[in-house]
């Protein structure tokens, strides 16, 4: 009977305790879609208020971006603290281009993703504040040096779908003149990577004052 009674109380803890991770997995999800809904929204605000502005759309944009989607990025890699997070966000930003009629840019984000997730290599690095400013950073960059992939991939069907998305000439002509000047990439690069930086300096701050009070992470 005692036997019995021990297999019964070992049963029970089991199901408790993978009711308890089916719970947890849940909520993980539930927290990283939320999460990645708000950053391309953020994107596609940024994007849209900035494009009738052709300087602060191919110089600035990127950089608000990243800082303001830091924080985002930040609760997702200090929940999960698992390799791949960089790499499927920058996969999912590289689908929903390709299904915007961008399909060249897949390629491309997958590519920034791999590399992002060969810099965050090591034992808990998606909860080093450090680590992640490096890992930001390097998508931030990847997202600035996107602006080139037009020009070798495919100019002509990108600026062919991108007129009909209120592109206009100016835009194209100093994309063309951004890239075709070093220095001017260089900058560009360099607003990136200090906004992003930037962002997650901000992004820790609110971790700690507001996700981690409410025990959405660590």
């Amino acid at each position: 009977m005692c036997i019995l009674q021990i297999y019964f109380l070992k049963g029970v803890i089991y199901m408790n305790t993978t009711t308890e991770k089916k719970k947890f997995v849940t909520r993980d999800v539930m927290v990283i879609a939320a999460m990645m809904v708000l950053t391309f929204a953020v994107y596609g605000a940024v994007g849209t208020l900035t494009l009738p502005f052709p300087f602060f759309y191919l110089y600035l944009a990127a950089g608000i971006q990243e800082f303001f989607c830091a924080t985002f990025y930040l609760v997702v890699a200090n929940r999960l603290n698992k390799h791949g997070i960089l790499l499927i966000w920058s996969t999912v930003f590289g689908i929903i281009s390709a299904l915007g009629g961008y399909v060249f840019l897949l390629p491309y984000f997958l590519l920034v993703g791999v590399l992002c997730e060969l810099v965050m290599l090591g034992k808990d690095s998606y909860r080093k504040p450090l680590r992640n400013a490096i890992g930001w950073s390097c998508y931030g960059l990847g997202m600035i040096i996107g602006n080139a992939v037009p020009i070798w991939a495919a100019w002509e069907s990108y600026v062919a779908k991108a007129s009909t998305e209120g592109f206009s000439k100016e835009v194209f002509d100093m994309q063309l003149g951004m890239l075709s000047n070093p220095w001017h990439m260089i900058g560009a690069c360099a607003i990136t990577v200090v906004l992003a930086l930037l962002g997650c300096l901000f992004g820790q701050r609110i971790l700690k004052r507001h996700f981690q009070k409410a025990g959405i992470v660590k």
